[in-house]
């Protein structure tokens, strides 16, 4: 480890290991709140969740730092020659999950061994980082064509239809996001981005039209939009007729979309949009995270005095709603310095990307940035209530060892390209 950070680069890498190191610090002394209860009027009420999460999450983060110094240790090369082979070895992971795992709660995503329960999602996400560096790597930088944008897209699909049939929506949004943004870095538009995200747009609008609603006007609105912008943007004439189709047939196909979900997803994405409908059942998590972070104001109640975590009204606090507990206890001011920490990782990696000589290394860092700025926006999103609950845990804060592991090996990979860019 000191060889790699003594390098004319090592500043970075070390703030970045710095902050990894306090969001551990921060997600324990978290879990040991919530696992801890507070003083009612005559007894210490109990806090719900077993003070066997906290001592299971530090085993959990020694191997964290294990899977850093495993990440900062491997050759990239290594990487880029064995990607084929880990991408196959995740996609059969992802099938045998499915064939052979039990049902919990009415999905299939993790294999039991012993006391210890395996999510092969996890370490897909990282198969699929480092394909599609390989992949986009090897197309010259002129070299733009059609070819890499549908062969790193049907990598991606084929990740996101196997993990979407587990269910697990907000994992399978995951690779979506992480191919966005190597798409992006791979030289692409934001114009062709938009566009290709405009038919998304439209389903949204046609089912917010449907479903919310019940009338057609802000669908319609959104397509005058579209037109617009098309003028705007002086897209050929061929070319706003296919977009403008496609945005029409996404907007008439989110009702088959809709159909195909589960009840439980339907009544998730429902309760977003109105989480009084069900407020004692699937709106029940929105709104008390909302109550929680709102009731913390700038300072906070106090570390180890949060009510909504305390006294149990605040599910998943340990795992999907710790974010809530930091708001909730240690106010906007504990909300800020644990997004900067984030952000330090995040920032840092990006950097680290532009910095890169090789292109595969450039391209697998972004990867990796967008999976640490997927999961960090959408999971405090979520309970801020700016998304509906889609299960996804915050990197390194959350319990549980799948995500932990793979955040600390994606980390390690940063660290390892940033200390020796003169070499990737």
């Amino acid at each position: 480890m000191k060889s790699l950070l003594t390098s004319q680069n090592h500043g970075m890498p070390l703030i970045m290991l710095s902050a990894y190191g306090l969001l551990c610090l921060y997600g324990l002394a978290i879990l040991w709140s919530v696992t801890s209860g507070i003083i009612g009027p005559y007894e210490i009420i109990d806090p719900g969740v077993a003070k066997s999460v906290f001592w299971k999450q530090t085993i959990w983060i020694a191997l964290g730092w294990g899977a850093v110094l495993a990440g900062m240790r491997i050759p990239v090369q290594l990487l880029d020659e064995t990607a084929p082979m880990v991408y196959a070895a995740a996609i059969v992971g992802l099938l045998l999950v499915l064939a052979v795992a039990p049902e919990v709660a009415g999905s299939k995503r993790w294999f039991t061994l012993g006391p210890i329960r395996i999510q092969p999602a996890e370490p897909a996400k990282v198969a699929l980082i480092i394909m599609l560096a390989r992949v986009l790597s090897r197309f010259e930088a002129s070299n733009r064509q059609l070819l890499p944008v549908i062969s790193s897209l049907l990598l991606m699909l084929v990740c996101v239809a196997l993990v979407l049939q587990e269910p697990d929506l907000g994992t399978s949004l995951v690779f979506v996001a992480i191919w966005l943004v190597m798409i992006f870095w791979f030289g692409l538009s934001w114009v062709f981005l938009l566009s290709v995200a405009s038919p998304l747009l439209s389903g949204i609008f046609s089912f917010y039209s449907e479903r919310i609603v019940s009338h057609p006007w802000p669908w319609g609105i959104y397509l005058l939009l579209l037109l617009l912008a098309l003028w705007i943007a002086k897209f050929r004439l061929l070319e706003s007729i296919l977009l403008l189709l496609a945005n029409v047939m996404t907007g008439i196909g989110i009702s088959f979309f809709w159909g195909g979900l589960k009840p439980y997803q339907q009544e998730r994405i429902l309760t977003f949009f109105d989480p009084a409908r069900d407020q004692f059942g699937t709106g029940y998590q929105a709104i008390q995270s909302k109550v929680a972070i709102g009731s913390g104001g700038l300072f906070g109640t106090q570390y180890l005095q949060g009510t909504q975590k305390g006294l149990a009204f605040l599910p998943e606090r340990h795992t999907d709603f710790i974010f809530s507990v930091v708001g909730e206890e240690l106010g906007f001011v504990g909300a800020m310095i644990l997004i900067g920490l984030f952000l330090v990782i995040i920032l840092g990696g990006i950097g680290i990307a532009a910095r890169a000589r090789k292109s595969f290394s450039s391209l697998l860092v972004i990867g990796i940035v967008g999976y640490y700025s997927f999961h960090v926006a959408v999971n405090i999103s979520i309970t801020i209530g700016l998304m509906p609950v889609t299960g996804l845990p915050l990197p390194i804060m959350s319990y549980g060892g799948s995500n932990l592991v793979v955040s600390s090996f994606l980390l390690g990979l940063m660290v390892n390209v940033g200390s020796r860019s003169f070499e990737t």
